[in-house]
């Protein structure tokens, strides 16, 4: 594979260890019209379909690899950017391109193989990078003119060239990590920016600790690198100029992987959002330590963050032993969300079931902690072993990985051999998602976060809408979930509750109107997900599923339906 270092030449010279010798292009030249496609995301937990039912929206967050490859892209370069979930791709937009470029993640990757495709049928030149890229390079090597493994900040002006005068390559693999403090401004002018819930920017890269399942630290590396503090008020200055007045999502995999420099940053953005009147509030993805830097809580809220993701992953000490979440075993779990909580930010956590350790005893605990925690949006889903991992590699040598395993999202079993038999598994995740969103579980829940988190007159929920989208909005959401919805009953005895309770408060009731909105996805979401559970579970019961090993030679296991 060609190894990209730095700024050098290798670009252009190396030659391919896994393809042999590059494919013959022809030079592009200058003035390249580029289409840039985001594919399409499955229905997941996290994509807030139904919700969209309800908003004047289209996405909840923009495609914003794509749009920092355009900010790398030569000026000379003609840009258009085509996000699936926005707007819908015609053969005139490709046939439109010289070079249709992609990014997407693994659970994108049937529309991503399907775009491919597509392209190379209308007989268009094709690149693709992003963390599916990365991942899996080989399964992309087939259907992709150009593959682009790793972070191509420094060197996509070498593959610009190359691309320009006929010398690019099949794969490109970029060994070093990028200083993320030269990567420039998206270009977010790009954006049909009124068609999302929210807008993105990226202060780091990385993280520092080492569990077993995660894939960021492989990818990115286990050494957080930030940006400049001015680098990313240049970019919330862009948005702003845009017209941009609602909510950012900080995307860092870990906001507080660099603590002192997400320090810096907070009082940054405390200073910028007083000079503009605090146009936005920010979420972002935090580990578990953030409960033990009072500091830095402080600052964030006082920057007007809202809420955090937070990876709590399982109340069995056990199984945070076996992945190597060790930074979760250093304080009580629940002591930690309840201080991050009174410091002001609201959780929102991800679990996982399938670890080695579980019994049939983790459906019940981690429904019990979930209660207790009071988290309304808990992603709770099976274990999987990414490619890269150190849990993929355990799995391979143990003949546990299951061959051609297709894995949508979380909510697919595990592409390994569990300990725990998957019937129990499938029964006992179903029963888990089918009580936690239940609707009187989940109103309840997000009743019980209301009241555990603490805010500061800091934060602030300025209504940004016009007044029209506004009773727009909430004509939809009392008609499709107040008068349709078999929730109804709930759903009124929330708004209610939430209304006599919060009204003077606006950080309270902007998250509890959300909540309310957001009842209309999770509650039906995990009815689908506990309907397809059941339906694979009677697959079992008659035989149709069958688990069988594979040749000798690899160990492995091989998954196959009838």
């Amino acid at each position: 594979m060609v190894q990209i270092t730095g700024l050098n030449k290798a670009a252009s010279t190396a030659q391919s260890e896994s393809h042999g010798a590059p494919r013959e292009f022809p030079p592009l030249g200058p003035g390249i019209k580029v289409l840039m496609i985001w594919p399409r995301f499955p229905a997941s937990f996290w994509s807030f379909a139904k919700i969209m039912e309800i908003l004047p929206k289209r996405a909840i967050h923009p495609p914003l690899g794509l749009l920092t490859v355009a900010a790398l892209c030569p000026k000379s370069w003609e840009l258009r950017l085509i996000d699936r979930a926005v707007e819908d791709l015609q053969d005139s937009d490709i046939e439109w391109a010289d070079l249709v470029m992609m990014s997407g993640m693994h659970v994108q990757k049937d529309d991503i193989h399907a775009l491919l495709r597509r392209a190379r049928a209308l007989g268009k030149r094709t690149m693709i990078g992003g963390p599916y890229a990365s991942s899996e390079p080989d399964a992309l090597a087939p259907l992709a003119d150009h593959v682009v493994v790793g972070e191509p900040d420094e060197v996509f002006g070498e593959i610009a060239a190359d691309l320009e005068r006929g010398t690019a390559r099949s794969m490109y693999v970029i060994a070093e990590k990028p200083d993320v403090s030269k990567t420039p401004v998206p270009r977010f002018d790009l954006l049909k920016i009124n068609k999302y819930a929210s807008m993105a920017v990226q202060f780091s890269r990385g993280c520092p600790f080492q569990c077993e399942f995660c894939d960021i630290i492989t990818i990115y590396g286990r050494k957080p690198r930030t940006k400049a503090p001015g680098q990313l008020l240049s970019e919330l200055d862009r948005l702003y100029e845009l017209g941009w007045r609602d909510q950012v999502f900080v995307v860092d995999d870990n906001f507080i992987g660099n603590h002192k420099r997400a320090l810096e940053l907070a009082q940054h953005l405390d200073d910028w959002q007083r000079r503009h009147e605090r146009p936005f509030f920010f979420y972002t993805e935090a580990s578990m330590d953030l409960a033990q830097r009072p500091e830095l809580m402080e600052a964030m809220v006082k920057a007007n963050f809202f809420y955090v993701f937070v990876g709590i992953e399982s109340p069995s000490k056990d199984s945070l032993s076996e992945a190597r979440k060790f930074q979760n075993l250093r304080r009580d779990p629940l002591d930690c969300i309840r201080t991050i909580q009174r410091a002001g930010l609201w959780v929102t956590g991800g679990f996982i079931i399938g670890f080695d350790s579980d019994s049939e005893t983790i459906f019940e605990d981690q429904r019990e902690f979930i209660e207790e925690a009071a988290i309304p949006w808990a992603m709770a889903g099976f274990l999987q072993a990414p490619p890269t991992t150190p849990l993929y590699e355990r799995m391979r040598k143990e003949g546990r990985l299951l061959e051609n395993w297709v894995a949508t999202s979380n909510f697919s079993p595990p592409n390994f051999r569990t300990r725990l038999p998957l019937p129990v598994l499938l029964r006992g995740y179903r029963d888990t998602l089918a009580a936690l969103y239940s609707p009187s579980g989940y109103f309840n829940r997000c009743l019980n976060s209301l009241s555990c988190w603490s805010t500061r007159p800091e934060q602030t929920a300025k209504a940004q809408y016009p007044l029209g989208r506004m009773v727009a909005t909430a004509l939809r959401s009392i008609f499709k979930q107040g008068v349709l919805a078999s929730y109804r009953a709930d759903y009124w005895k929330f708004l209610v509750q939430i209304l006599r309770r919060w009204w003077r408060a606006p950080a309270k009731l902007r998250m509890g109107i959300t909540f309310l909105f957001s009842g209309h996805h999770f509650i039906n979401y995990a009815q689908s997900v506990a309907d397809e559970l059941e339906g694979e579970l009677r697959k079992l019961a008659g035989g149709q599923t069958r688990w069988s090993l594979a040749a000798p030679a690899t160990g492995a296991l091989r998954h196959e339906r009838v």
